[in-house]
């Protein structure tokens, strides 16, 4: 019970702090002048890499490590999908809510690729 207080605690810092970090860049970079989201679709493609690549590093020791305070807490509180739904939904005309919807899905994926496939032959 003790681990998984712990593990707790820090998977709430670490939310706490990812979501900070994602503010700072959402803020640092805002939308372009059409309204495409480009501080969030950075956040949510640093994001994706960095998860694969912990998954991929993971995999390849293939050691039972307890990456919740840095995949759940720290790039959980990082990224973030609502603020991605948000952005659709404000889109102000169809031709960016479909460059919001594909662009960082289709990044978002390749850097998840990416990271897991450098985790996993490191």
């Amino acid at each position: 019970m003790g681990g998984f207080v712990v593990i707790a605690l820090l998977v709430a810092v670490g939310g706490g702090l990812g979501a900070i970090a994602r503010w700072g860049i959402a803020t640092w970079v805002p939308k372009a002048e059409g309204g495409f989201p480009v501080g969030i679709t950075i956040v949510n493609v640093i994001g994706s890499f960095l998860l694969g690549l912990v998954v991929g590093f993971v995999s390849a020791s293939q050691t039972l490590t307890a990456t919740e305070p840095l995949t759940v807490g720290i790039l959980g509180g990082f990224t973030t999908f609502s603020t991605w739904m948000v952005d659709i939904d404000e889109a102000p005309t169809s031709r960016v809510e479909w460059a919001v919807v594909a662009i960082p899905l289709l990044l978002g994926l390749t850097a998840a690729a990416a990271g897991l496939a450098l985790g996993l032959n490191r």
